[in-house]
């Protein structure tokens, strides 16, 4: 073999080992990022096109310090929450999908995979159906299904490449956003009255202090029940805590405050309408595609750990680059089925599956079970108090109301439910 097949043959097998992304085994030591590196995909993950819309919300039905406090409030709980499940991925190396082996079993686990996956790619194809329709009405000539086919495209690149494509595409994009988002402040400071009129605006309906709250948590708890997905490629707990916070309290929250503040100045909770009203409609343009850029590319990469895992339990030796244009595929099928209008309805569902599942794995490796390597040593097949659990936390947050919203109460569910199920489980064990 000559020096350039086998350097040809080095460069095949690095790509290889690239779009792999230790999908089915624990992130080993040599491959583990730098603090900063973590920063920006876990930032990049959370600018998302949701922080806009809650910003919205919160700036027409809040008074600046109400919708301040809330937006913080609810973004440090995230940021806990998040960290709880990132040291998790930080301990085994292992994506939330098969770190749930050890709490569902190793078919029990297939279900959750197969669910989550589906879901996060039904939130993904909802997403594509509106961005398409809105950008054909810009360019009616061109036909919506054109324009979703094109981003599918566009994502695919990033999302096939595991975390190097995402800390690449990351590394672009959120400095242009973050530039985009503090020029639109210092926009608002330079019109009339300035921050002046923000400080002392009054909304005309009053959402509440605990609905404003209830907003931020809900829109990211999902997002804060996946991040050992990034975060298994973290050196140190201390890192993992460190880029949860950033991105949480800091990334979404900046956000959050912009179109807040946004739209208290301009008076209308529609972030395009704000940003339009403050001469920046083409900059807002940019800000939206790279956020929803951000949002898909993330939730694909996630889908495909899930059917990756899912599969490689079912016998089906397909690998994760394949998985990710299979998840891409089901993007665009549900896209195509014209489902724009369905959107709120897929966020009520996933605000109803995935944070149970986050208090199920919180539960399992913080109170039942925190040896996470023994956690994952003998796994029977299924553990049915899991399953159990999970469908009655999800039964608890769609019908109960005992907490802010149903995401919560599904986390808080979650966890009380396996914990107690876990603990009593183990005391008979021992007592046997």
């Amino acid at each position: 073999m000559t020096t350039d097949e086998r350097a040809a043959k080095a460069v095949e097998g690095d790509l290889a080992a690239t779009m792999d992304d230790h999908a089915l085994d624990p992130v080993p030591a040599s491959s583990r990022k730098p603090l900063l590196q973590l920063i920006v995909v876990q930032v990049g993950w959370n600018i998302s096109v949701s922080n806009f819309l809650v910003g919205g919300v919160i700036g027409a039905g809040t008074t600046f310090g109400e919708g301040m406090l809330a937006i913080g409030l609810g973004n440090v709980v995230l940021a806990v929450v998040a960290s709880l499940i990132g040291i998790i991925g930080f301990r085994t190396g292992l994506t939330s999908y098969l770190a749930s082996r050890a709490v569902f079993g190793r078919s029990g686990s297939i279900l959750v995979s197969i669910v989550l996956g589906v879901v996060a790619m039904g939130f993904i194809g909802v997403l594509m159906d509106t961005w398409g329709g809105a950008v054909n009405k810009l360019i009616p000539a061109i036909p919506s299904s054109v324009f979703v086919i094109v981003f599918a495209v566009a994502i695919l690149t990033t999302a096939i490449f595991g975390f190097k494509g995402l800390h690449t595409f990351s590394l672009v994009a959120v400095p242009v956003q973050v530039a985009i988002g503090l020029f639109a402040l210092f926009r608002i400071g330079t019109l009339d009255g300035g921050f002046g009129e923000v400080f002392s605006a009054s909304p005309v309906a009053t959402i509440g202090f605990s609905a404003a709250v209830s907003s931020v948590i809900a829109t990211w708890v999902t997002g804060a029940a996946l991040v050992s997905d990034v975060q298994r490629y973290a050196l140190k707990a201390r890192d993992v805590v460190i880029s949860c916070v950033l991105s949480f309290v800091v990334g979404v929250g900046i956000f959050e405050v912009i179109a807040t503040v946004s739209a208290m100045k301009v008076g209308n909770s529609n972030f395009v309408v704000v940003m339009q009203g403050l001469g920046l409609l083409a900059p807002a343009a940019v800000l939206l595609f790279l956020a929803l850029w951000n949002t898909a590319d993330n939730n694909i990469y996630s889908a495909s750990l899930a059917f990756t895992s899912a599969s490689n339990l079912l016998k089906l030796k397909l690998k994760k680059p394949v998985w990710t244009v299979v998840a891409v595929v089901i993007a665009v099928a549900i896209a195509f089925l014209g489902v724009a209008d369905q959107f709120g309805k897929f966020l009520g569902v996933i605000g109803v599956v995935v944070p149970p599942f986050a208090g199920l794995l919180i539960a399992h490796f913080w109170i039942v079970q925190r040896n996470a390597a023994e956690a994952l040593k003998n796994l029977p097949a299924v553990r049915w108090e899991s399953l159990v659990c999970w469908i009655a936390a999800a039964l608890l947050a769609y019908y109960g109301d005992f907490l802010l919203v149903n995401a919560i109460e599904g986390l808080v569910a979650g966890f009380v439910l396996y914990t107690i199920a876990g603990l009593g489980l183990k005391r008979v064990k021992a007592a046997a």
